[in-house]
């Protein structure tokens, strides 16, 4: 029982010369390959014209260098095949590009040694061994390679001494491929040893000194420096500035883990109201460690947090996949459009000649009843007149000849009887001929009979005399 495929295939390979033979070689080559799919679709020769032809496409199979690859094809079955060769086509994906070769052009176009042999002498080929060879060429010789890749820069700070990396492969984690760290800059110490520090119901004030150092470093147990001097009376002069810090060591290599809470992005300042800190009595405790209250006004103006290369890179993938798809649905609804549009030009085209058709129709069907309707009429007729003739009955012999007036019937009469004596003289001759009568009573009979005659003959000469022109009967 044949498959929906079969059926497919053998209702649309009836406009093939070599109907039986294109069904056979496609039907091999699908059940041999499963990653091969059949469809009908319009081709563009280069000349410009189109034609609706039967296309086999989908993943050919090939092996080089010890590994298995999938090239994607697409061969168009010619209406001459088997006489003409096939028109092979390697269709490259968005990410890959086609290897030009003596065999293959950039569009794709296949020019293999097989299909060179197939237009000297197609007797021997066939649709599989074209694929075969096919497969064979592909595995000495690739027809794809895949396109060189950007170098899309990922870190929303850009540093000077660090340039871009290349995006990470899928599945593989390095440091190089981790955003830049986010930079919490050190409190600067008062610009004057001798002034003031600022009240206490007010935030310390925080100056940029050095926009590179890396936020991992007050994750290993250090913190920003402060000023610990008091904020309503006289206290002892601060103490001398601290150095300047050493170089902060290379970053670690960050993990996909959740980052500690110590650094963690607090809520916007619009929905987390600040707490004011109270005032320190000087007199009775310690001096007030500033350190975790600078540290969490430093979160809350840190650059946010950079967005995963991982998933960037994800969804980049995601958007060229759907990006092909659509661009493979438009090219398929532009050819069903223009093959629409092709049909319309032509029902448009055959209006003009549809409409001319039907009024020679209509006038052609007036005639036919016009015509129908006098022999209708005719038929009526006669049938009428069979039924007075059968009414009537059989006539009489001698009412079947006869004239409109006397004297002419008369001369019918006149004319048979002279007939019939003329009949009756010719067979007395036969019969004394062969001894049937003497010659005395064929004698007396024959006298008998001329005079008769004679006095006949006299009479119809006598009524055509009287009769007009043309009207004689001899």
């Amino acid at each position: 029982m044949e498959s929906l495929t079969q059926k497919w295939l053998r209702q649309n390979s009836q406009p093939y010369t070599h109907k039986d033979r294109v069904y056979t070689d496609i039907d091999s080559v699908l059940a041999r390959f499963q990653s091969l799919r059949p469809k009908s679709d319009v081709y563009t020769y280069d000349d410009g014209r189109t034609q609706l032809l039967l296309c086999i496409h989908g993943l050919l199979p090939i092996s080089f260098r010890q590994a298995s690859y999938n090239i994607p094809i697409a061969i168009w079955i010619t209406r001459d095949y088997p006489r003409q060769a096939p028109i092979a086509y390697v269709v490259p994906t968005n990410d890959m590009l086609v290897k030009a070769s003596k065999n293959l052009d950039v569009s794709g176009r296949c020019k293999a040694d097989y299909l060179q042999h197939w237009e000297r002498k197609s007797e021997g080929c066939s649709l599989a061994a074209l694929l075969e060879a096919l497969q064979d060429q592909f595995s000495r010789e690739p027809p794809l390679f895949t396109k060189p890749r950007g170098q899309p820069d990922l870190s929303p700070v850009a540093s000077a001494s660090h340039p871009p990396t290349l995006p990470p492969k899928p599945g593989v984690y390095s440091s190089t491929s981790t955003p830049a760290p986010i930079h919490i800059p050190p409190l600067k110490a008062s610009s004057s040893s001798t002034s003031p520090p600022p009240p206490p119901p007010r935030p310390p004030v925080y100056h940029h000194t050095n926009p590179t150092p890396d936020r991992n470093n007050y994750g290993h147990g250090e913190t920003a420096p402060s000023h610990p001097s008091g904020p309503t009376f006289t206290a002892p002069p601060p103490p001398p500035p601290r150095p300047p810090p050493p170089p902060p060591p290379p970053p670690a290599a960050p993990t996909l883990h959740a980052p500690p809470p110590s650094v963690s992005v607090p809520p916007p300042p619009e929905t987390l109201p600040r707490p004011v800190p109270p005032a320190p009595n000087l007199l009775e405790e310690e001096a007030p460690d500033l350190s975790q209250s600078a540290y969490s006004a430093l979160s809350e103006t840190r650059p946010p947090r950079p967005p995963n290369p991982e998933l960037l890179h994800i969804h980049a993938q995601v958007h060229g996949k759907l990006v092909t798809e659509i661009q493979s649905i438009s090219q398929a609804l532009a050819l069903d459009a223009e093959r629409l549009r092709a049909h319309q030009r032509d029902l448009l085209a055959g209006e003009p000649a549809i409409l001319d058709e039907m009024a020679r129709l209509e006038a052609v069907r007036g005639v036919c009843r016009t015509v129908s309707d006098r022999l209708r009429a005719d038929i009526e007729r006669g049938e009428s007149n069979m039924a007075e003739i059968r009414r009537k009955g059989d006539p009489e012999v001698d009412e079947l000849v006869c004239s409109t007036t006397i004297v002419h019937n008369q001369l019918i009469n006149l004319v048979a009887e002279d007939n019939a004596i003329e009949d009756t003289i010719y067979h007395l001759h036969r019969a004394l001929n062969t001894g049937k009568i003497d010659l005395e009573r064929f004698l007396r009979t024959i006298r008998v009979l001329a005079e008769e005659q004679y006095m006949k003959r006299a009479l119809i000469e006598k009524i055509q005399a009287g009769m007009p022109m043309g009207m004689s009967i001899g």
